[in-house]
């Protein structure tokens, strides 16, 4: 089982980027000949990797794109400054925070198409958690013993201990100093790894990140022993609340805090090989966008309504339009001075 404390303060975005990459070794599906561009999703079997195999299915015949495994937004920044992706998805919150802290690898990055919303899935113990009163040797860590307590709501993990999976760590520091919880933060490298310590008694809560429906929650069921925390807090920008439901574990109308994805991409020289493959999957995505929200492909993909919306980041091929539109109105204006 691979749970270790939590970095805080500003350490932690130097902390966890470390810590993420050396967890799990980035891998692109393909060898470079098959692929025109590599983009940097999560891990096997979530929402990220998904989007990027329904890139795959609608824009494989205009350019051909891989997936590259990592654990999630955070480590995919790392993946493109390192060269080793053309573009990957982010969490906003996540890009920002690591853009404040000094990167200058990131200051640059430019938003291709902005995405889905990721959920923040708080995952606790239907028959409750046993908290207080002693502690007891578990694993070589340390479990709680007492009365079991159950967790329904957010606002009731104040003092708590959580497993934060992934790229949720960031988040989960940020909800932890925005709303004085006071949260005993873990870091796990994976939701089975997370759900372990939360079943061993090592932590009340897991929060772990993703698009609905999540698999790594639509995969359990109500005898699981699992149960989902409703978010009772109130959001601030950039996070937002989402109503959602999860059927498989009796989960109707759940309140989660959510938060915006951008497909990001470095800033290619204009007109190169890699700016027109970019250029050619971001033509792609737009056009083949009703096809994607209403075929069978992931449901986040509804989620997007503005293709142009740039969560205040640099827009990919802006400069291009711009000067497509100068060059037609010089053109209007030569024929109309003749």
């Amino acid at each position: 089982m691979n749970v270790s404390l939590l970095c805080f303060g500003r350490r932690l975005i130097v902390c966890a980027a470390i810590g993420l990459a050396a967890a799990a070794p980035a891998r692109a599906q393909g060898t470079p000949a098959d692929c025109d561009l590599r983009i940097a999703g999560g891990p096997a079997g979530k929402v990220y990797e998904l989007m990027i195999r329904d890139m795959q299915a609608a824009c494989g015949s205009a350019v051909r794109v891989c997936p590259v495994t990592s654990t999630g937004g955070l480590q995919n920044l790392s993946l493109i400054a390192a060269n080793e992706a053309e573009l990957g998805i982010v969490q906003l919150d996540t890009l920002k925070e690591m853009m404040a802290g000094g990167d200058e690898a990131l200051q640059s990055l430019q938003a291709v198409m902005p995405l889905h919303g990721n959920l923040l899935h708080v995952l606790v113990l239907a028959e409750g958690s046993k908290v207080a009163t002693m502690t007891l040797p578990l694993l070589g860590k340390t479990a709680l013993a007492g009365s079991a307590i159950r967790f329904d709501k957010v606002a009731q993990l104040r003092g708590r201990t959580v497993v934060a999976v992934g790229s949720a760590q960031l988040m989960a520091r940020s909800i932890d100093a925005q709303y004085q919880l006071g949260l005993q933060l873990l870091a796990a490298d994976n939701d089975a790894d997370a759900l372990r310590a939360l079943r061993a008694g090592q932590a009340q809560a897991v929060f772990t990140l993703g698009g609905w429906p999540l698999p790594a929650v639509a995969q359990h069921r109500a005898g699981s022993g699992l149960m989902l925390a409703d978010f009772d807090l109130l959001a601030n920008t950039p996070f937002a609340v989402a109503t959602r439901s999860y059927p498989n574990l009796q989960a109707y109308n759940l309140r989660f805090l959510t938060a915006p994805n951008v497909l990001v991409t470095r800033p290619f020289k204009a007109g190169g090989t890699a700016w027109k493959r970019v250029a050619a999957l971001q033509r792609c995505l737009v056009t083949h966008l009703d096809e994607l929200q209403e075929g069978r492909y992931q449901p986040a993909w509804k989620e997007i309504r503005d293709v142009r919306a740039s969560h205040g980041l640099p827009l990919f091929g802006v400069a291009v339009a711009e000067s497509t539109a100068a060059a037609g109105s010089n053109a209007a204006a030569r024929a109309k001075a003749r």
